[in-house]
């Protein structure tokens, strides 16, 4: 009785053959298919974007910032965003280059404004004497004594005012630019004449003082 020995049917060896060799492809495809995947995870992780889809991607990115946080305060200075463009591949001598064509855009920019703003002011000036003319003329009633000489003295007039008006409206935007750099240049020329003024009274009044004293030492030395 302890020498016995369990036998299967022949049925049975069978269906448990078959079904390993069922099992066993896909055992391999299951691991063939999480080493596919984990293959796929690493190349991603090792995929290089070129400057201009990180231009693209950062630019999404700052929209979605905008529109959920709203203008970031704090910013970066030129330094921070020196060192930023630096670390995404870009050369510092390019980006010094926009960062000095970009301020003077924004300048030549607020100084187009300035001109639009005086602008305005010209023309309301003339709007006001225009209109009190006019006033004036019809309280008098001078259109019935001066009559067509007057007429078309306010017609000529009227044109001049409907020019301005469209010159302050619809600025060419060449000459507007071209105005805007000049008032640049005249600003900074004026900035620059202070300067120069206030370094040549300053200087002046040290070399007096200095003067001075090498004077009151002569005289010192003279009374011994």
């Amino acid at each position: 009785m302890g020498g016995m020995v369990t036998r299967r049917a022949p049925g049975a060896i069978s269906m448990t053959l078959l079904c390993a060799v069922r099992l066993v492809p896909l055992v391999s495809l299951r691991c063939a298919l999480r080493q596919g995947h984990t293959t796929a995870i690493m190349a991603s992780a090792e995929k290089r974007y070129a400057a201009a889809q990180v231009r693209d991607i950062l630019l999404r990115a700052q929209q979605k910032d905008a529109a959920t946080k709203g203008q970031d305060e704090g910013g970066l200075s030129a330094a921070e965003l020196l060192e930023n463009a630096k670390d995404l591949g870009f050369s510092t001598r390019d980006v010094q280059t926009a960062l000095v064509e970009y301020e003077d855009e924004q300048r030549v920019t607020v100084a187009a404004q300035e001109i639009r703003q005086l602008q305005y002011r010209r023309l309301s000036t003339h709007a006001i004497f225009f209109a009190a003319l006019l006033g004036a003329l019809t309280v008098f009633g001078a259109w019935a004594s001066l009559g067509t000489p007057l007429l078309v003295v306010m017609i000529l007039w009227a044109t001049m005012f409907l020019l301005q008006l469209r010159g302050a409206l619809f600025p060419d935007p060449d000459k507007l630019r071209a105005a805007a750099k000049q008032r640049l240049l005249s600003q900074q020329l004026k900035h620059s004449g202070k300067q120069l003024g206030a370094a040549l009274a300053t200087g002046a009044a040290k070399l007096m003082e200095f003067s001075a004293q090498k004077i009151d030492q002569g005289v010192k030395q003279l009374d011994k």
